[in-house]
């Protein structure tokens, strides 16, 4: 083999190395992590042996001479014997091996310039290391020259770390090209601005199909239609317009159903002496300019722990049930009820995020020993850590699939008609603790600059951060990411590297097709009293994914983990993960 490629002409040879480099360059892209980390280790201990066996072990003892004017064979080959270019090309090339797979097992943390340092001085001692044992042991010449160019090459080898930096950058720059927003996802954000605070609408050509599906993906059909329904447009698409405005009715009449049925049962509990607390929909919907416009799939309530049972039992004595065991009831976090033949769905939450969940079970502490207030007739946090709770359950469906555009909308609102009873400073300060300020801060500046809405975003806000990646992710994903099955599945892709970058830990796809039994229980409540089913929950896991994939044409098992790649790096540019 190294005859082979000693006999190749010069040209093929630095073509050849180019390739290498460039090849080597978009793997450390590709397959970053510890198994590209453990492969460079396997492959520099045979590289290693290769240059040891080929200057030494290969070698038999006889005569030995020395040479120690540097660049003496440079002299020798111009002046009589070109042949010795070539001898100094396969010195060069002998170390490559060592100089990529050593430059790619080093830690990634390492800044790439240090990492090539030390590949460098690994490579030149190690040559010299050579040299000396061959005139120690009579094994050949020992030269200087060999020394330097071994050097030469390990150097130029591990500079496929800067190859794999410029392939990074550049994927960086088309990853951000592909955000740019699209001509409908503009029009769509001008209307719902238009819609939510007033002023003017698009006065060019809208592709109105398309404006209608991204509304209803957001769940803002309703409030986007009823600023666009009297505009020229609507008799020029007839059919469409008389089409979605059926749907609205029909939309817009469930959630009126829903709120009045709410607010019916609310007050049967607090009648009852219970004191849960609403948190999001109900209170959030009075802020817009029709109340019933903004659509819910359910209403949540927030209920002390010692006051939970009692709670469950006046929502059965009113004709709710629930699809959770009896026996869990006591520890759940949360339990959901529904009412034959009415549109009401009840979240009762003892908790308002999973305390299961390595994520989240700290955004829990934020809301112990709330003093709750009364607004419009419900008892609710107080505006502080309301707002708080709205970033906090944004950024809690933003870490695993996504969000919609109306959790900005619901955000800004409520910053602005409370913005006097906010304490900024302490609100970016509990933001930062849990690696939220830069997502709250983005969330604060797509409210205003894109939906309108009027407030002002004190220091120590930044509010010249970039939004444009986040509202590029939020109109891809519908509302809480929900658009398609790999999206959804890239969740735990996503979820797994959050809780990695929290406690240290390694995640890798083999944690995300298998995790642990915690993090399966609520799928598969039998864990709980059987852990030791774990792998039978895999397998029906396994197997629950398998059905899904043959009766959709939007889950893809490669999607989701490209997907879930897209959204980490999303997710570091933003904070939230190192």
């Amino acid at each position: 083999m190294l005859h082979y490629i000693y006999c190749l002409p010069f040209c093929a040879v630095l073509i050849s190395a180019f390739i290498a480099l460039t090849v080597w360059g978009d793997l450390s892209v590709r397959c970053s992590g510890s198994v590209w980390r453990t492969g460079n280790c396997v492959l520099l201990i045979a590289s290693a042996a290769v240059v040891i066996y080929t200057t030494l072990l290969s070698r038999t003892s006889g005569s030995y001479e020395v040479i120690l004017t540097p660049f003496a064979t440079l002299t020798a080959a111009r002046r009589q014997q070109p042949e010795l270019y070539r001898e100094m090309l396969m010195n060069v090339f002998l170390f490559f091996p060592l100089g990529m797979t050593l430059s790619n097992a080093l830690p990634r943390k390492w800044h790439r310039w240090g990492r090539i340092a030390l590949t460098t001085l690994v490579g030149c001692i190690l040559s010299a290391g050579i040299e000396y044992a061959q005139y120690r042991y009579a094994l050949g010449m020992a030269e200087v020259d060999d020394v330097i160019c071994n050097t030469l090459g390990t150097f130029i080898s591990s500079t496929s770390l800067l190859i794999a930096h410029a392939i990074e950058k550049s994927r960086e720059r088309v990853r951000r090209t592909n955000m740019a927003l699209t001509t409908t996802e503009i029009q769509f954000l001008h209307i719902a601005k238009a819609a939510i605070s007033g002023g003017n609408l698009p006065a060019e050509k809208v592709d109105w199909p398309a404006i209608f599906t991204l509304a209803n993906q957001q769940k803002l059909l309703p409030i986007l239609f009823e600023a666009v329904r009297k505009m020229p447009a609507a008799e020029e698409n007839a059919a469409l317009f008389a089409a979605t405005k059926q749907q609205v009715i029909g939309q817009v009449l469930n959630q009126t159903v829903r709120s009045a049925e709410f607010a019916d049962l609310y007050q049967k509990l607090r009648s009852a002496g219970l004191h849960p607390i609403v948190v999001k929909g109900q209170l959030c919907s009075r802020l817009y300019p029709l109340k019933d416009h903004r659509i819910s799939a359910d209403d949540d309530l927030y209920i002390p722990d010692a006051e939970f049972m009692a709670c469950h039992e006046v929502l059965l004595a009113n004709g709710l049930t629930t699809d959770t065991p009896a026996d869990e009831l006591p520890t759940a976090d949360e339990v959901s009820y529904t009412k034959n033949g009415s549109p009401l769905y009840i979240e009762l939450h003892r908790h308002l995020f999973d305390s299961s969940e390595d994520a989240h079970d700290e955004l829990n502490h934020f809301f112990t020993d709330l003093n709750p207030v009364e607004i419009d007739g419900f008892l609710a946090m107080p505006p502080h850590e309301h707002l708080l709770y709205l970033i906090l359950h944004a950024y809690k469906h933003f870490v695993r699939s996504g969000i919609g555009l109306r959790q900005f909308c619901d955000i800004g609102l409520w910053a602005q008609e409370y913005h006097d009873e906010i304490d900024w400073q302490r609100l970016h300060d509990q933001c930062a603790s849990v690696h939220a300020a830069t997502f709250a801060a983005a969330a604060f500046r797509i409210a205003r600059e894109y939906l309108g809405i009027d407030f002002d975003l004190p220091a120590p806000w930044d509010a010249s951060i970039d939004m444009e990646p986040l509202l590029h992710d939020t109109l891809c994903g519908g509302v809480y990411g929900s658009n398609d099955y790999t999206r959804l599945h890239s969740s735990t892709v996503t979820l797994n590297a959050v809780k990695a970058s929290r406690t240290g830990e390694k995640s890798s796809v083999l944690s995300t097709v298998f995790p642990k039994r915690e993090y399966l229980e609520r799928n598969y409540p039998y864990l709980k009293k059987h852990p030791y089913l774990l792998p039978v929950a895999w397998v029906q896991r396994i197997a629950h994914y398998a059905s899904e994939k043959q009766s959709s044409t939007d889950n893809s098992a490669s999607g989701s983990i490209k997907l879930a790649k897209e959204r980490i790096e999303l997710m570091k540019q933003y904070g939230i993960m190192q």
